[in-house]
């Protein structure tokens, strides 16, 4: 396998990745706060604060990732675990943001961590399955490569 043939099929799933796994949670988020009647430290409802911040909490999730291929393997279950993951992470997020009124504290940076860490996780396994269960992809992972 050649490495431009390995970089263009990895440039494929890469280019797909965001689109395919991101979704809006905003509106679950501002349910929660409003179940839970959580207040902004200046006490406004915080679920005003979840309405439309789904591209903010994407920027902020997403600003740090780099994809990395050293630990993608072939993946053959499917991601929905890690997609629930990184969803559960991002909501918990979006809610902790709201209820600091979208400041950064402790609390707020702890759970962006962790959906970052959920982020690169269903990284991985995307990335895996859909090497492994498209054919004209498959070059992209390497795990095997050293073994020959």
């Amino acid at each position: 396998m050649s490495k431009d043939s390995r970089d263009s099929a990895r440039s494929v799933i890469q280019a797909r990745f965001q689109d395919a796994v991101d979704r809006d949670v905003s509106g679950l988020a501002a349910r929660y706060c409003q179940e839970q009647d959580l207040q902004t430290p200046e006490g406004f409802p915080a679920e005003r604060l979840c309405i439309g911040s789904h591209p903010a909490v994407t920027r902020l999730v997403w600003q740090d990732f780099s994809p990395s291929w050293e630990e993608v393997v072939y993946v053959y279950d499917g991601t929905g675990a890690e997609q629930a993951r990184y969803l559960n992470a991002k909501l918990s997020l979006t809610v902790l943001l709201a209820a600091a009124g979208d400041e950064p504290t402790p609390e707020v940076q702890a759970a962006l961590g962790r959906a970052e860490h959920a982020l690169y996780a269903l990284w991985l396994a995307w990335a895996g399955y859909q090497a492994t269960t498209t054919d004209a992809l498959a070059f992209a992972v390497t795990e095997f490569e050293d073994a020959l």
